[in-house]
C-alpha cells in the first residue's frame, strides 16, 4: 500500500460529536508529499480533562473555521483514498457524527488501522501510539493532530517495510449509530422534556401558535443530535405535526411509539428523570402565556400520581402554586396569565447579581461548565484577588460562579442542585449572589 492519506483528531469534549483540531498527512509512494493541519470551531463546550490533554482552549478556536467551513478542503482527500490512522474508527465515528450535527451528509470511508496492524506485528506490553511510536524509534507530542498524524505515518510505514500490508487489511466504515438511555444524558434531558410536553398537547385537536413555536424550538435546539436514529425519527414525526398544525389520531400514534419516558440513565437519578418531564409539562401549559383550566387540572393529575416527588425544591413549588390555584375551582382570564408567569419562573428562577462584584476576602463556588476560560484559569484569577474557594454552597459562600453552558448532570436544563441550593439559601435571606461567567470576566477586564 503505497498511496493513502493519514488522519488524526482532537475533540473539546468526551462526547464524540464535534471536533477542535484535525491533522491530515497525505502519502504518495510511500512518501509524505503533503500535511494539513487547523484548529476547529467545534461550536461546544470544552471539558478541562480535554483541554489538559490538547492544550487547546476555547479562546484558540474563536477564530478558526467551524467543521462545514473547513471540511470541503479534506473531503476529497478522505473520500477518494484509503484512510489510516490509531484506532481510525474512532476518528472516523467522531467525523461522521459531528456531520451528523450540522446536518450535512455523512459518506463512508475505506481505512486501515495501525493500531490493529501493531498488535498484529509487534511484541508490546501496550498498544497506545506513544507507546508503538517510541518502540520504534519514533518521538513526537501526543495528543496533537497533526503530531500523532505523524506518528501514526511512521508506524504505518515501519511495518510496510518489514512486511508489506495487503489492502486485504482495508476495511469500509459506515456510520450508524443509536440511542439508549445512557447514551447521551442532555439528548435523555430533552426527551424527557418533550415527553411531558407531548402530554399535554396529546389532548389538543388543534396546536396553537405557542404550542408549534415549542415544537419547533424542541428541534432547533436538538439538531445536533441528528446522527441518532431515535432524534430523526422524533424529528420526521414532529415536523409533519408542525407542518399540519395538529395532533391527528395517527400522528399521535406515530409520535407516542418514538417518543418514550427514559427511565434508566447513568446520568440522573429516577426522580430527576420524572422532573425533566415535569419541566415539559410546565412548558407545554404556559407556552401561551396562560394556564387553562383543562391543563391545571392534567398538572394537578400528573402531581398527584408522581406524589414520591415530595421534598423536590422544583415539584413543591409547583405543587404548591397547583394547589393554590384550584382551591376557588376557576381561573380568570387574569389568574392564568399570572398563573402562567410564575410557573415559568419556576424553570428559569436564577436571579444573578447585578452590579460591581466585591471580590476581596470573599469565598466562591463554582458550577456549570465556563465557556471562555477553563476552571484552572479562573481559579488562578480568583486566587489573585484573594478570593477562596469552597467546594459546596452553604451560607458561609458569599459567590457561586456560574458558567455559560449548562452542565449535562443538571436537573432542569438551566439549573443544577448547587444554584437550587443557593436559591433556598437566598430565600431565607442568605446574602449569598449568584455571578454570570460573563459577568465576573468583565470585571476582571477578560476579553470575551
Amino acid at each position: 500500500m503505497k498511496d493513502y492519506v493519514v488522519l488524526d483528531l482532537e475533540n473539546p469534549n468526551f462526547r464524540q460529536n464535534s471536533v477542535s483540531a484535525i491533522g491530515l498527512i497525505v502519502v504518495r509512494e510511500n512518501e509524505r508529499v503533503d500535511s494539513i493541519y487547523s484548529l476547529i470551531n467545534p461550536e461546544d463546550d470544552f471539558e478541562e480533562r480535554i483541554i489538559r490533554l490538547t492544550g487547546i482552549t476555547p479562546s484558540m478556536v474563536t477564530n478558526s473555521p467551524t467543521l462545514p467551513e473547513f471540511w470541503p478542503k479534506i473531503e476529497s482527500l478522505l473520500l477518494d483514498n484509503i484512510v489510516v490512522g490509531h484506532n481510525i474508527t474512532y476518528d472516523l465515528r467522531v467525523i461522521s457524527k459531528s456531520l451528523k450535527r450540522y446536518s450535512m451528509p455523512v459518506p463512508d470511508f475505506d481505512y486501515c488501522c495501525t493500531l490493529t496492524l501493531s498488535r498484529r506485528n509487534l511484541n508490546l506490553n501496550s498498544y497506545k501510539l506513544e507507546n508503538v511510536a517510541r518502540s520504534i524509534g519514533v518521538s513526537y507530542k501526543p495528543h496533537n493532530a497533526i503530531e500523532d498524524a505523524r506518528a501514526s505515518y511512521e508506524v504505518f510505514e515501519y511495518i510496510n517495510s518489514r512486511r508489506e500490508i495487503p489492502l486485504e487489511t482495508v476495511k469500509h466504515y459506515h456510520y450508524t449509530e443509536k440511542l439508549n438511555s445512557k447514551c447521551d444524558a442532555r439528548l435523555a434531558n430533552n426527551i424527557n422534556n418533550l415527553y411531558g410536553i407531548i402530554q399535554v398537547l396529546k389532548y389538543k385537536e388543534c396546536l396553537s401558535d405557542g404550542h408549534i413555536a415549542l415544537l419547533s424550538g424542541w428541534l432547533e435546539d436538538n439538531h445536533k443530535y441528528n446522527g441518532y436514529v431515535v432524534f430523526n425519527d422524533i424529528s420526521r414525526k414532529l415536523k409533519l405535526i408542525i407542518t399540519e398544525s395538529s395532533l391527528s389520531g395517527v400522528n399521535r400514534y406515530e409520535l407516542s411509539k418514538c417518543v418514550h419516558f427514559i427511565s434508566d440513565s447513568s446520568a440522573y437519578k429516577k426522580k430527576t428523570l420524572k422532573i425533566q418531564v415535569l419541566q415539559g409539562i410546565i412548558k407545554a401549559v404556559t407556552c401561551d402565556d396562560a394556564v387553562s383550566m383543562e391543563e391545571l387540572l392534567y398538572l394537578n393529575q400528573w402531581l398527584e400520581k408522581n406524589s414520591t416527588l415530595q421534598g423536590d425544591y422544583v415539584y413543591d413549588r409547583i405543587q404548591l402554586l397547583t394547589k393554590q390555584a384550584l382551591e376557588d375551582n376557576i381561573l380568570l382570564d387574569q389568574q392564568q396569565k399570572q398563573l402562567a408567569q410564575k410557573y415559568k419562573e419556576i424553570l428559569k428562577p436564577t436571579k444573578y447579581h447585578k452590579g460591581e462584584i466585591q471580590l476581596k476576602d470573599k469565598t466562591y463556588t463554582l458550577t456549570g461548565n465556563f465557556k471562555h476560560i477553563t476552571r484552572d484559569q479562573l481559579r488562578k484569577k480568583l486566587a489573585k484577588q484573594h478570593l477562596t474557594e469552597k467546594t459546596s454552597v452553604s451560607t458561609k459562600v458569599d459567590y457561586l460562579i456560574i458558567g455559560t453552558i449548562p452542565s449535562p448532570g443538571w436537573k432542569y436544563g438551566n439549573t443544577g442542585t448547587k444554584i437550587i441550593k443557593a436559591q433556598e439559601i437566598q430565600e431565607k435571606g442568605g446574602k449569598i449572589g449568584l455571578i454570570k461567567e460573563e459577568d465576573l470576566l468583565k470585571q476582571l477586564g477578560y476579553k470575551i
